[in-house]
């Protein structure tokens, strides 16, 4: 995070299953915390969230498939000051899922030289009205990264984070030695009027 800019970071694990289901839930309120919110879930209570996300993935059929995606937002200090500052940029850049996902929020403090404040934020996957799923495409990703570049009047770096290749799928076959790299991109804030 050396750079001088606003961060909006997509994380996804397709494959996670119940072990990550358990960390996505209780990550935002873990050691670093500052603050959590939920939107339809329970945010005091990680083991609660984590049900109510899995119920609502089987109700509609989606369980075992991604069931979160996670944006993490890192903010610079003169952006985000304080945890409230930062919840509340959070809470505007989500803003068009708040109704019909399921969201778990938590705000982090950690000192860095540029920047001490930052959310995880795990959107849940399946429309809580209709059961279809939303993916983290494109269209999905840039509008996210474009409100948060228009919420604090700043460019900000959209991150499209790589999947590691996990150890089970190293030698299968796959001669590509080649690390891929995260997908970046900026985004320029519209001018309010």
């Amino acid at each position: 995070m050396g750079k001088d800019i606003d961060i909006i970071k997509v994380i996804t694990h397709a494959d996670g299953g119940k072990v990550y289901s358990k960390s996505a839930t209780n990550y935002p309120s873990n050691k670093d915390s500052v603050a959590v919110k939920g939107y339809g879930v329970d945010a005091s209570d990680p083991q609660n969230a984590q049900m109510q996300f899995d119920t609502t993935a089987k109700y509609f059929g989606n369980e075992g498939k991604n069931e979160y995606i996670h944006y993490m937002m890192s903010f610079l200090k003169e952006t985000a000051p304080d945890a409230d500052t930062a919840m509340k940029i959070t809470d505007q850049v989500l803003a068009p899922l708040k109704d019909e996902h399921l969201i778990l929020i938590g705000a982090h403090k950690k000192d860095h030289q540029k920047s001490d404040y930052h959310t995880h934020n795990f959107v849940g996957t399946t429309n809580l009205e209709t059961g279809k799923m939303i993916h983290p495409t494109n269209k999905l990703n840039y509008t996210m990264a474009q409100r948060m570049a228009d919420t604090i009047q700043k460019p900000v770096e959209l991150v499209i984070e790589k999947k590691k290749k996990s150890p089970e799928s190293v030698g299968d076959g796959d001669n590509n030695s080649e690390e891929k790299k995260d997908f970046t991109r900026i985004f320029y804030p519209h001018k309010k009027h």
